[in-house]
C-alpha cells in the first residue's frame, strides 16, 4: 500500500482513514493498469499536451501584508517558471470530440522557491500550481474517483456506467434495466448521498462539454481543490488572463489539435502574454467544503453568506516569441516534467480527499511514465 501519510491539517476531517487509504491504494493500482491498457508512456492524468512555455512568476510589489505567506512572502520577488497547457481527457483525441468540449489544464512549475518542500521535484525545491478551466472538480472525493476507475477498467474506458444509478429515477428506464442497476448499486454500496454526488458530477460534466475554449492563453483557470495558506487559513487560487489580445471564435476549419496550433501561433508573435495569479483566502473550517472538491466558494456576498473575491498576489508573464515550442526537443522536455500539487511549500499544503488521492496517484503515474521515457 502506498504511503498516503501527510502532515496533519486542522481543516481536514477523514471519517474513516483506513477505508480511504484502501481506496487510494486501489485507485493508484487501477491508474497504472489503465495507463498500460491505453498507451505508454503518456500521463495517466492530462495526457494530451498543447505545449510547454517558459514564464516568470513575480510576486506583486504591493501585495497586502496579510497575504505575504509562503511563496508570496517577499514583495517583488521574481521566479523562473514553466507552464504546461493540456487537455484533461483520459484518452488522447481531438480537442473537440463529436461536438463536445473538454476540461483544459494549466500547470505551473515555479522553480527554486527556497526552503523545504513537502516533496522534492527531482532533487529541486519547486512549487507546482495545477489548475483546470472550471472552479470545481467533477469528482467530490477519493471514493467517487475510485468508483469511476472501476467502471473504466471494466468497460474499456467508457464512463457511462458511473452515471447508471441516475437512471433509477428516470420513468422511461425499462424495469429490467432498473433491476440490473439496483443490483449494481447494492453491490457497490452506493448510498443516496452518493447518488446526489453522481448527479452533481453529471451536471458539471455537461457544463464542461458545452464550454468552448478558443485558445489556451485566453482562459481563466482554477485550483478547484483547497490548499493551506499558512497554518491557520485556507486558499483556492486562480490564473486569469490580463492584457491579452486573443481570438474570440473557434478556428474554421476546426482541426483536431487546434489548441496546440493556436498556442504555437501565439508563441511566434512578439507580444508577451500575462496572467494575474489570484487567491481566495478564508479563515475557519465551517462551510469550506474541504472534503468535497466539487464545491466552490462564492465570490460575491449575499444576505445568506459572505463572499470571497479573488485577490491578485502575483503576475505570470509568458515572454514571446518562443519559436521552439513545437520543436521535438521541447516536446520531449515537456513530457519529462512531472507535476503534482505536492511539489509545494508546507504553507501551501494540498488538503481534502481529492488532494490526498492525488499525492499517490500522481506519483505512481509519473514514476511509471518516466521509467519508459528516454533520457535527454
Amino acid at each position: 500500500m502506498p504511503d498516503t501519510s501527510t502532515p496533519k491539517c486542522p481543516f481536514e476531517v477523514i471519517e474513516n482513514p483506513d477505508q480511504e487509504a484502501e481506496q487510494i491504494a486501489e485507485t493508484t493500482e487501477l491508474t497504472v493498469k489503465l495507463i498500460e491498457k491505453r498507451y505508454r508512456p503518456l500521463r495517466g492524468v492530462h495526457p494530451k499536451s498543447h505545449g510547454c512555455v517558459k514564464a516568470t512568476f513575480t510576486i506583486n510589489p504591493d501585495i497586502d501584508p496579510t497575504l505575504r505567506v509562503g511563496l508570496f512572502a517577499e514583495p517583488g520577488k521574481k521566479f523562473d517558471a514553466i507552464i504546461r497547457f493540456s487537455n484533461a481527457a483520459t484518452l488522447v483525441g481531438p480537442d473537440i470530440d463529436n461536438g463536445k468540449h473538454g476540461s483544459r489544464g494549466m500547470a505551473i512549475k515555479v522553480f527554486d522557491v527556497g526552503g523545504d518542500v513537502l516533496i522534492e521535484d527531482n532533487g529541486q525545491n519547486n512549487q507546482d500550481f495545477l489548475m483546470i478551466n472550471q472552479p470545481e472538480f467533477v469528482f467530490a472525493n477519493a471514493e467517487d474517483y475510485l468508483r469511476l476507475n472501476r467502471v473504466l477498467d471494466r468497460n474499456d474506458d467508457v464512463a457511462d456506467g458511473f452515471f447508471a444509478p441516475l437512471l433509477l429515477l428516470a420513468p422511461t428506464t425499462p424495469e429490467a434495466v432498473k433491476q440490473k442497476i439496483a443490483a449494481y448499486v447494492k453491490a457497490e454500496d452506493i448510498s443516496p448521498d452518493d447518488i446526489k454526488r453522481i448527479a452533481t458530477t453529471r451536471r458539471l460534466v455537461g457544463t464542461i462539454q458545452a464550454k468552448a475554449v478558443v485558445t489556451s492563453v485566453w482562459q481563466q483557470y482554477f485550483s478547484a481543490a483547497p490548499f493551506l495558506f499558512g497554518a491557520d487559513r485556507v486558499m483556492k487560487f486562480s490564473a486569469k488572463p490580463s492584457d491579452i489580445a486573443a481570438p474570440t471564435e473557434l478556428p474554421n476549419p476546426l482541426t483536431d489539435n487546434y489548441l496546440r496550433d493556436r498556442l504555437t501561433e501565439a508563441m511566434k508573435k512578439n507580444e508577451p502574454y500575462s496572467f494575474d495569479f489570484m487567491v481566495q483566502v478564508r479563515n475557519g473550517a465551517n462551510g469550506l467544503g474541504i472534503e468535497d472538491a466539487s464545491s466552490s466558494w462564492k465570490e460575491i456576498s449575499t444576505a445568506a453568506e459572505p463572499g470571497y473575491p479573488f485577490i491578485k498576489v502575483a503576475k505570470i508573464t509568458i515572454p514571446a516569441p518562443q519559436p521552439d515550442i513545437d520543436a521535438e526537443a521541447n516536446k520531449a522536455h515537456c513530457e519529462r516534467l512531472a507535476f503534482t500539487p505536492w511539489h509545494c511549500l508546507p504553507e501551501h499544503q494540498p488538503i481534502g480527499s481529492i488532494n490526498r488521492l492525488r499525492k499517490s496517484v500522481y506519483e505512481a503515474s509519473a514514476n511509471h511514465r518516466l521509467d519508459d521515457l528516454p533520457e535527454h
